[in-house]
């Protein structure tokens, strides 16, 4: 499992950096694509990952998109990480 940083976050409301450094953590302990995958169901539900980013699963990766400030069902271009496992 490697997580990479692929660019920066914008934040536009107090909860992004706290809620983005625990993702990071989580993602950083993670040892397999299924305990992955039940670590970012369990996380998005508890703390509303939603709200703020858009995720998913690759064949063989996970990524993560910061969504717009004025019109959250928008996504920005760059991702903000990538997990390969």
């Amino acid at each position: 499992m490697e997580v990479r940083i692929e660019s920066m976050i914008c934040v536009w409301d107090d909860a992004i950096s706290t809620m983005f450094i625990e993702f990071v953590n989580l993602l950083t302990l993670t040892t397999s694509e299924g305990e992955l995958r039940k670590s970012v169901k369990a996380f998005a539900e508890k703390h509303g990952l939603d709200k703020f980013f858009f995720y998913g699963f690759g064949s063989h990766h996970f990524y993560l998109h910061q969504r717009h400030a004025s019109n959250p069902e928008m996504v920005m271009k760059n991702r903000v990480l990538s997990v390969h496992f």
